[in-house]
């Protein structure tokens, strides 16, 4: 069964890729009750991690699915403004890699580590599941941190970890990091929308925001700034006082935390009348993806709007063009402007990099970034096929901070 509910927005809460999966999964609404008393308890809770281990299994297949597809050509866009990596000497050692399940499922990992001891055949790459603030690993990857992980990190290390921009998150592969897609019911007659209007129509007034773990008021907005009927944004006729009817994910998951921080510039305050949808288990015992219900409800609302990848797209939904922040020139979802970031709801992948008291990364550990951000890395980006990479100036600003 699908559930839909409205909340308001100060329910929510920060979490890891790796906690967000097991929250994701065990907070599935599963009408499981059994009888009263403890017997039936029991029996809820063994009923729950049965639904959670399922949802587990299938989260992983689905991953593993593409996880060795090339969903785009190895020869797509030419890296050679990028620069080539050369060894100046040659290194040994071993560099710690943790939480990086993407990349080794993927083909990338295995391209870096063959290539780099191409150079330096000493190295030796060693894999766990720890995280960064353990201190047991140099590196790890994965989505944006949260708050809750930079405020970890700074409270266990005193210090923040470096962040390193790897690749542009995919175009509309899912599980890899796809860009935001727009979509409205098919007989809206909107022709796009920016930034600023959909943070009065997702958004609420808000105070300010976070930037990292620290608190600022750059966020900060009123109740003027909301977006809640139609003709707010010029549709007249049928459309005037039709409230627009926000759909999105439940927010305690993980991945409206990246649409909090391109589109509310770090804000965490939501519509109040939001409806979220979960990845749940049917009666029948399959999945429903929280993309395809939410999108589907757009389909058959003709008020709706949803934030998605553009996997979820559906012939009853058309999705829109976006202009930047402070911008009305709209730009289309495509492939290009995607991997050249202009439009701008794109995502990014991270590494997470060990740093000193003294803010240095330890050199052979600078020495595998470089590479990672060189043309041979950001090339065994593309022979994969589904995240993108880099451009020239994004690279660039990366290698400033290794520097």
């Amino acid at each position: 069964m699908l559930q839909r509910a409205a909340i308001r927005s100060g329910n929510r809460a920060s979490c890891s890729s790796r906690a967000m999966l097991s929250s994701l999964l065990l907070a599935a609404s599963l009408a499981l009750a059994g009888p009263a008393g403890a017997g039936g308890a029991k029996q809820d809770e063994a009923a729950l991690q049965r639904a959670a281990e399922q949802l587990v299994a299938d989260h992983l297949k689905s991953v593993g699915k593409r996880s060795r597809q090339q969903f785009y050509a190895a020869d797509r866009w030419d890296l050679s403004d990028l620069p080539e990596y050369r060894a100046e000497r040659r290194l040994g050692g071993t560099i710690r890699i943790g939480k990086a399940k993407y990349l080794r499922l993927s083909s990338v990992m295995e391209q870096w580590e063959a290539e780099f001891r191409k150079f330096h055949p000493e190295v030796v790459f060693e894999h766990s599941q720890h995280d960064l603030v353990t201190g047991l690993v140099d590196i790890v990857q994965q989505r944006g941190y949260t708050f809750a992980e930079w405020q970890q990190s700074q409270l266990v290390q005193g210090r923040y970890p470096l962040e390193i921009e790897m690749s542009t998150g995919a175009y509309d592969v899912p599980g890899y990091t796809p860009a935001f897609a727009i979509f409205v019911n098919k007989d809206n007659p909107v022709k796009g929308l920016s930034i600023d209007q959909l943070d009065g129509i997702f958004g609420g007034a808000r105070t300010g925001g976070f930037n990292r773990h620290v608190w600022t008021t750059a966020p900060a907005r009123g109740r003027d700034k909301n977006i809640r009927t139609w003709d707010q944004l010029g549709l007249g006729g049928d459309w005037v006082g039709k409230e627009i009817n926000v759909n999105g994910r439940p927010l305690k998951y993980h991945i409206q935390l990246y649409f909090e921080r391109k589109v509310f510039d770090g804000g965490s305050i939501w519509n109040e009348n939001k409806r979220e949808w979960a990845h749940q288990l049917q009666e029948d015992g399959t999945r429903a993806l929280s993309s395809v219900s939410m999108v589907g409800a757009v389909g058959a609302d003709r008020y709706g709007i949803v934030y998605a990848d553009l996997n979820s797209n559906i012939p009853e939904v058309k999705y829109l063009p976006i202009a930047p922040r402070g911008s009305s020139d709209y730009v289309e979802l495509t492939l290009d402007n995607v991997r050249e970031r202009r439009y701008p709801l794109f995502l990014e992948n991270y590494l997470y990099v060990q740093q000193d008291k003294d803010g240095k990364v330890p050199p052979l550990v600078a020495e595998f970034l470089r590479y990672v951000l060189s043309r041979q890395g950001q090339q065994a980006i593309q022979n994969d096929g589904k995240w993108l990479p880099l451009t020239a100036k994004v690279v660039e600003e990366q290698l400033g901070k290794i520097e």
